[in-house]
């Protein structure tokens, strides 16, 4: 499991068995079309993976012989990526919660019921926002680190590693998403893979580190369930209120988003309607017909009917199992439409493009062609899982590239850590095994603004192994002096 050519077969085959057998009757799925893409994306994915293993076997020879970072390096890394992934989430809360004039959380709940209201309001940003989303990653980097090489790192420093957890947690608070705190847990599961790997346990030992990860994954899942039903409720009470702000967004350019957060208060202030007069279980049916186009299978009713499934806990299971395999769907729909797809060049995955267009070009019209093109389709805040995200971003030819590359750099890590001690294949390994995780859902660089993610990695990983080949060079150089002075 810690080979990416063999997890991502695992997890595929996982994936379009669920969908096939599943509790959620998806009609057609999958479908001979769907089947034939996903082979074909492993396929590649496979392909670029023995490329990616050949060439570090061949072009790095020589960095067998580099030795493992040193304490002092390591723990230097450690604690500046620590402290600039929370200083980072910490800029983020201070313009989000105190400077842009949003003052509650409902901003956020309130786009992701009508997420096509995001141009229409209008939200002070300060240049310590832009700082707070390029650095907050660093805090993937710094807890992945830890995890890789916990037994080097210690005290305080160790503690910080650790506390930079709130990096994602506090992202994924702010803007009230799951995203950023599954990207994690899939992160510490994929470090695990590749201690085992290497030849070592889970987890680094004397932090009571697997007691953490399990309370960690037990709060996620509580808080998973607890947003889908608040979010569910605020979008039922704000409706009549959207439905007002999109009249608005007609008739207007812009609204302030003080006049936004007084409508939410005032909105959720009063008390909620009456729901229908109908079962739980109908309601249940209903909802998933109107919004999803889905029913549960047989089997699953008649647990629900017979009383040996609640009502509540039904809806909580559906809706977290029709987030995670709905992609499947999706990839369909994208196929059978993509004669209308242009290529965005990855503004669809990367998460931090799309608001940069929006604030300074706004003359640019990708992403209003991106969400015309989404809409159209049926697909538009659906997930698209990493094959539809690369067709999408780049067009046929360009997702064949996209996909190689993804498998070049997934063999070239493995082949990095099993062939030296450069630290970062070993990170890169991490991110492709969470990205590969992931896939069924997004793309390795639309996960939670995993691009940021990768890129904090890559920057950690260059700084300790360039420390390690200087410091190398010069035992080197000292050694060839010596010995000509002894000549």
């Amino acid at each position: 499991m810690a080979s990416p050519a063999i997890l991502i077969v695992v997890i595929w085959c996982s994936v379009l068995t669920c969908v096939a057998i599943g509790p959620i009757d998806y009609p057609g799925q999958p479908s001979s079309a769907t089947l034939a893409l996903v082979a074909a994306g492993v396929s590649l994915f496979i392909l670029g993976h023995g490329a990616g293993v050949w060439c570090f076997g061949s072009w790095f020879k020589r960095q067998a012989s580099v030795p493992a970072p040193s304490f002092r390096s390591l723990n230097r890394v450690v604690i500046a990526t620590s402290l600039i992934g929370i200083g980072g989430v910490g800029l983020i809360a201070f313009d989000r919660l105190v400077l842009s004039g949003v003052s509650n959380s409902g901003y956020s709940e309130l786009l992701r019921c009508a997420p096509g209201l995001v141009d229409f309001i209008e939200i002070r940003r300060t240049a310590l926002f832009y700082i707070g989303y390029l650095t907050f990653s660093f805090g993937f980097a710094s807890l992945a680190l830890f995890l890789l090489k916990g037994e080097e790192i210690r005290g305080w420093i160790a503690i910080a590693a650790q506390v930079s957890i709130v990096s994602p947690v506090g992202y994924a608070l702010l803007y009230s998403g799951r995203m950023p705190i599954l990207l994690i847990v899939v992160v510490i599961v994929s470090a695990m893979l590749v201690r085992i790997r290497q030849g070592r346990s889970l987890l680094p030992r004397g932090h009571y580190l697997l007691l953490k990860a399990v309370v960690f994954v037990l709060l996620f899942a509580i808080y998973s369930s607890a947003i889908w039903s608040r979010r569910s409720n605020f979008c039922a009470q704000m409706s009549g209120a959207i439905q007002e702000l999109q009249q608005k967004k007609n008739e207007q350019a812009s609204m302030q988003a003080t006049e936004v957060s007084k409508m939410i208060n005032e909105t959720t202030a009063l008390p909620p309607s009456a729901p229908p007069q109908a079962s739980t279980t109908d309601a249940l049916l209903a909802m998933m017909q109107d919004a999803w186009n889905v029913k549960p299978r047989a089997y699953f009713l008649s647990a629900m009917n017979s009383g040996r499934l609640s009502p509540g806990a039904a809806k909580t299971f559906l809706s977290t199992y029709f987030y995670l395999t709905h992609g499947i769907r999706v990839v369909d729909m994208t196929w059978r439409a993509r004669e209308q797809f242009s290529r965005h060049w990855g503004v669809y995955e990367i998460g931090f493009l799309s608001p940069i267009l929006r604030v300074f070009f706004p003359q640019d019209r990708n992403v209003a062609e991106m969400e015309a093109q989404l809409r159209s389709a049926g697909i538009y805040g659906f997930f698209p899982t990493v094959w539809g995200a690369a067709y999408i971003d780049f067009g046929a030819i360009g997702s064949v590239i996209f996909i190689l590359i993804w498998g070049f750099v997934a063999g070239w890590s493995v082949s990095g850590v099993r062939r030296s001690a450069l630290v970062t294949p070993s990170l890169l390994l991490v991110f492709v095994l969470a990205s590969i995780f992931l896939s069924p859902v997004q793309g390795p660089i639309g996960i939670a603004n995993s691009a940021l993610v990768l890129l904090s990695m890559i920057i950690t990983g260059v700084v300790i192994d360039h420390t390690s080949l200087r410091d190398e060079s010069g035992q080197t150089s000292g050694e060839l002096k010596l010995g000509r002075s002894e000549s």
